[in-house]
């Protein structure tokens, strides 16, 4: 099977987004595929290590950039994806707003190349919601006609499954868990990273936030129900990268609920020192409004530590099988109740993290996953080849009728209208 991956970043600041695809695209490769990815970036330095971890392990790897504004685009776009969808049994196209997924979807076709679309979260209702206007104008200019032409869409979760289902699209829909690297979760570090990073945490439990500092994640609930549990004996510690301005929302939280010497920041961490601020938590904390899945947390479970997620993060359901957690709704009391309630009681603690790395081992295990990609890929690939042979010869490449309002038009619905739309148009 030759796999191309199609995402607009493999920066793991940018989240669970490329934490899933590198992920993804190991475990199809330890399955003896051949894969490429194509991959963009913006003025930030290009994710050289990324590429080259991938590259060592057999894959081809296309680094486009800096790539430009809102939908990240670039000139060499169309060139490399040509290149590397060649000769491809499947295109897999990660997200849904930039250049690179119009442009790949639009090329598959041409090329009679079926492709998965995976959305990560995007077509959520809440996601839809943020800058709806653009959105909808977007999804009717270019995306629907994206959607509607691919061989699939990948969910991770029945929930995620109910939201896409709203858009009427026509493909059907794949329910599939993130494939998760381990890796480096089989040998844990021993406790005490974050205590010597920051001495002032001391003997105290530590209450551990970890993901992008965004507002979707529910840092405007935890601050304050942390606040009102009134533990002196505890530590706030909040891992990940933060946008500048939105830094300022979050201190000027923890200055009103008097957690100054309470709240630390560890900004992003990676590898080793992922695992090991993971290791030392007491409890894990994700109270987000809207999540897809939760790579974040699998992998504090993958380092034994319990958690308390929103039911808006779509794997609560496994926490709650797996009795490894806690779920709340999106309300700071129920939160704030939660969090002292595991805080107290050591021995509920100690009990989910006893089953928290077996558990998680068995359920997302990204081998098995990647064996399960391979019966999806195959089932898709088969079904197009059986539509093919039903149809006319395809088109050479190149004649295809323009009717994508992209390429047939210069009015709001062609090239300006886009690139007018991109230029206000975020993600």
């Amino acid at each position: 099977m030759r796999v191309v991956h199609v995402t607009p970043g493999l920066d793991p600041r940018q989240g669970g987004t490329v934490t899933a695809v590198m992920a993804m695209v190991r475990a199809q490769l330890a399955q003896g595929h051949d894969v490429s990815v194509v991959a963009t970036h913006g003025h930030e330095e290009p994710p050289v290590e990324a590429a080259e971890q991938l590259r060592r392990l057999g894959a081809d790897v296309h680094l486009i950039g800096p790539a430009l504004g809102p939908t990240r685009w670039h000139w060499r776009l169309g060139q490399v994806l040509r290149r590397a969808m060649g000769g491809a049994s499947i295109v897999h196209i990660h997200g849904l707003w930039e250049e690179i997924q119009h442009r790949a979807a639009r090329l598959a076709r041409r090329l009679g190349v079926p492709y998965v679309i995976t959305p990560h979260g995007m077509l959520d209702p809440w996601s839809l919601r943020q800058r709806a206007l653009k959105k909808r104008i977007y999804l009717r200019l270019r995306l629907r006609r994206n959607l509607d032409a691919a061989a699939t869409i990948h969910v991770t979760s029945p929930v995620e499954r109910d939201g896409v289902a709203r858009l009427n699209l026509r493909p059907g829909t794949i329910v599939e868990p993130y494939s998760i690297d381990f890796a480096e979760f089989q040998h844990l570090p021993p406790r005490g990273w974050l205590r010597e990073r920051f001495p002032q945490i001391g003997g105290r439990k530590i209450v551990l936030f970890f993901s992008r500092l965004h507002y979707k994640k529910g840092l405007e609930l935890l601050i304050p129900a942390f606040a009102e549990a009134h533990r002196d004996d505890a530590v706030l510690v909040l891992a990940g990268p933060v946008e500048p301005a939105y830094e300022h929302q979050i201190d000027d939280l923890i200055l009103v609920h008097g957690l100054k010497d309470r709240v630390f920041k560890t900004g992003m961490l990676y590898g080793r020192d992922r695992a090991a601020a993971l290791m030392d938590a007491d409890l894990f904390v994700l109270p987000s409004y809207q999540e897809n899945f939760g790579i974040a947390v699998v992998e504090a479970l993958a380092a034994s530590t319990p958690v308390i997620i929103s039911d808006q993060v779509q794997i609560h359901s496994c926490v709650t099988r797996g009795r490894v957690g806690t779920v709340v709704p999106t309300e700071i009391e129920p939160l704030r109740a939660a969090i002292a309630r595991w805080l107290d009681d050591d021995a509920l603690r100690l009990g989910a993290a006893r089953r928290a790395r077996e558990f998680v081992f068995n359920e997302f295990d990204a081998a098995r996953s990647a064996r399960r990609w391979a019966s999806h890929y195959a089932r898709v690939t088969a079904a197009a080849a059986s539509a093919a042979a039903r149809r006319a010869p395809a088109m050479p490449l190149g004649s295809e009728p323009l009717a994508d309002p992209y390429v047939a038009s210069t009015g709001a619905g062609g090239r300006a209208g886009v690139a007018a739309l991109a230029r206000h148009h975020a993600s």
